[in-house]
C-alpha cells in the first residue's frame, strides 16, 4: 500500500497552458520522477518525467534521462543515470531495476559495481558520473518501468 499524499502540501493549479504542481514545504521523500497525466476513457497519457532532486538533506542525488516517446520491437534503447555525489565513484553501486505489470516487486537488471568495497570515503566536491543502460527491446515482455538507483554507505 503506497502511502497517502499530504494535500495540505502539494496543491495543483490551473496555469495558460496546463496545470502546475506545488509541493510546499518540501521535503527529503518528495524526490522522485513527476509525471503529467490525462486519464481518457480507457487510456492514459503520461508527460516526459521530471526528476525533482531534493538538495542538502543527503550525499547522493540520482539523475535519471527520460525516454522520448515509445520502442518498437527489435530497436535498441540507451537509458542514461546521472549520480551526484559527495562519495567517491568507486565506492557506489548504481543498480537498472524494471517493473512490469503484474509483477509483486521489480527485478533487478542490470549493475554497475566500480569496486567490492563497502566504505565510504567523501570527497570535499560533488562529483558526477553518468552510467548508461543499454537494450534491445524485443516484444512486449520488455515492457515496463526502467530506473536506476545507488547503493552506498550501507543505504
Amino acid at each position: 500500500m503506497s502511502p497517502r499524499i499530504n494535500q495540505t502540501r502539494f496543491k495543483i493549479d490551473r496555469i495558460v497552458n496546463g496545470i502546475s504542481l506545488r509541493i510546499e514545504p518540501v521535503t527529503k521523500e518528495d524526490e522522485g520522477m513527476y509525471f503529467c497525466g490525462l486519464s481518457r476513457q480507457n487510456a492514459m497519457d503520461f508527460s516526459t518525467a521530471t526528476f525533482l532532486a531534493v538538495t542538502g538533506q543527503s550525499d547522493i542525488s540520482v539523475l535519471q534521462t527520460p525516454v522520448q516517446g515509445s520502442v518498437s520491437p527489435g530497436e535498441p534503447v540507451t537509458l542514461q543515470c546521472t549520480v551526484l555525489s559527495e562519495i567517491r565513484a568507486a565506492d557506489l553501486r548504481v543498480l537498472w531495476f524494471r517493473a512490469a505489470a503484474g509483477q509483486s516487486f521489480p527485478e533487478i537488471i542490470y549493475t554497475h559495481q566500480n569496486s567490492s568495497s563497502h566504505q565510504c570515503e567523501f570527497s570535499s566536491s560533488t562529483s558526477s558520473s553518468l552510467y548508461e543502460f543499454s537494450k534491445n527491446i524485443l516484444d512486449q515482455h520488455h515492457t515496463g518501468t526502467y530506473y536506476c538507483a545507488v547503493a552506498a554507505c550501507g543505504k
